[in-house]
């Protein structure tokens, strides 16, 4: 079978491998739970699914439909950046074992460094970095900062890896998010989410 699309190929590749890579930590780390009342695996395992999913259709696009491209796709970043990329993430790990820190804040604050780095270095990897890291940051500041802010550093993090940056429209799809979420799934489906930080005691 010949490519049509390279771009179409990675992305399904790309969606796949993270898919997969989340629900099986999912399955191997948590409890599932069922759909009425959902264990900790249940979301990731289902979005992991369902991003794995759409994986194999991406790929399956990149052989059946366009025309064959004849531009190679550019990556916005090299061979040296992914070196630098794995270090700075084992160099905190090790900081975070010396100083007996937890590896949580060693993981956000790595990616914090990347991020950083990213913006001033490789401002055309921002959008990819951004996003990734304003999941990472909303994963480990979820339990200690709760629901609330953990989103807020979600939201604002992936905003800022976008073209513009508008602080009213951003504030204003933070609220929508917010809202939602609590609604849905802290009174809704009754999940045990932290509101606030525990230092509040909320």
């Amino acid at each position: 079978m010949k490519i049509k699309s390279e771009k179409d190929l990675w992305a399904g590749l790309m969606f796949i491998g993270f898919g997969l890579f989340f629900a099986i930590w999912a399955v191997t780390h948590y409890q599932m739970g069922t759909a009425v009342r959902m264990g900790p695996a249940y979301f990731p395992t289902m979005l992991g699914g369902l991003l794995a999913f759409l994986g194999v259709l991406v790929l399956l696009e990149a052989f059946t439909m366009g025309k064959p491209e004849e531009e190679k796709v550019r990556v916005p970043f090299g061979f040296v950046d992914m070196i630098v990329l794995i270090a700075v993430y084992v160099v905190a790990g090790y900081l975070a074992k010396w100083l007996k820190f937890s590896s949580d804040w060693a993981i956000l604050g790595a990616t914090a460094v990347v991020a950083v780095l990213t913006v001033l270095r490789r401002p055309a990897a921002k959008p990819l970095i951004l996003i990734s890291a304003a999941c990472v940051v909303y994963g480990y500041l979820m339990k200690p900062l709760g629901l609330v802010l953990a989103t807020a550093a979600m939201v604002f993090v992936a905003a800022f890896g976008g073209h513009e940056f508008k602080w009213k429209e951003v504030t204003i799809l933070y609220v929508v998010l917010i809202a939602f979420s609590v609604l849905v799934f802290v009174k809704g489906l009754t999940l045990p989410f932290p509101l606030w930080p525990a230092v509040l005691g909320y």
